[in-house]
């Protein structure tokens, strides 16, 4: 009896030995799991961390780019901007020397008396010198009395025909005509300038004229070959009237 209750408590004191040696084991084994699962957590979340920062590297490139790409363009439109600056300049210059060799007084009237107020010598012409005449003619367009203007010069070129300021009086008679919108009368002014002085010094100018007017009566192709002949003649010679002669040819 004896013999048997030991073994009996021997095998209880086993089992329970193996039921503790169980649980320890497991035990054992559940950190060692939680371990494994923590290390492959921390290795995703590295990895995860790891592909936005190269997302980021790219995103920052393409960014860089663009910016550069924008400082570029605006770079052109400046240099675009300057070149329109330039040409509009440019173009100011021809509006205002075309505005004041058609307004401007002759070079040879720099060295005359200012000219008497038109009021003053409107009584008569009779007797009346050559330069008086003149100047009193070119004094009625400073005033912009044009139709006081073409009779004076009308006067000047009847009474005067061989005076050295003949050339200039049928010039400024033709633009006098050419600002009342008389055009057949300021072509027939322009044409006699080119015909019977071509050596005078407003034969360039007149040459041009006659181009513009014919523009103006929609004669194109005859104003074309006016306008070129002032490029061709008074290359070197007339080159202020030639660049109006060139820009206007541009632009018809």
């Amino acid at each position: 009896m004896k013999a048997s209750t030991l073994l009996m408590a021997l095998a209880l004191t086993s089992g329970a030995q193996a039921e503790e040696w169980l649980s320890v084991g497991a035990a054992m084994a559940a950190p060692q799991a939680t371990k494994k699962q923590t290390s492959d957590a921390s290795q995703q979340a590295t990895m995860a961390s790891a592909a936005p920062t190269a997302s980021n590297k790219g995103s920052s490139g393409i960014v860089s780019e663009l910016s550069a790409r924008v400082e570029q363009l605006q770079q052109e439109v400046e240099m675009l901007r300057g070149r329109v600056e330039e040409q509009d300049n440019s173009l100011k210059r021809l509006q205002e020397e075309s505005q004041t060799r058609y307004l401007d007084l002759d070079r040879r009237l720099a060295a005359l008396v200012k000219a008497p107020s038109s009021a003053a010598v409107d009584n008569s012409s009779l007797g009346e010198s050559s330069d008086a005449l003149y100047q009193r003619a070119m004094g009625f367009i400073r005033d912009k009395k044009y139709p006081e203007a073409s009779d004076a010069f009308d006067r000047f070129i009847t009474s005067y025909p061989k005076d050295p300021l003949i050339s200039n009086a049928l010039y400024w008679s033709g633009e006098v005509w050419l600002v009342r919108g008389e055009l057949d009368r300021a072509l027939v002014q322009f044409k006699r300038v080119v015909k019977e002085f071509p050596g005078s010094e407003k034969a360039a100018d007149a040459t041009y004229k006659v181009g513009v007017t014919l523009h103006r009566q929609d004669k194109t192709a005859e104003a074309k070959v006016w306008l070129k002949r002032v490029i061709v003649n008074y290359q070197g010679k007339a080159d202020s009237t030639v660049r109006l002669a060139k820009a206007y040819l541009e632009k018809i």
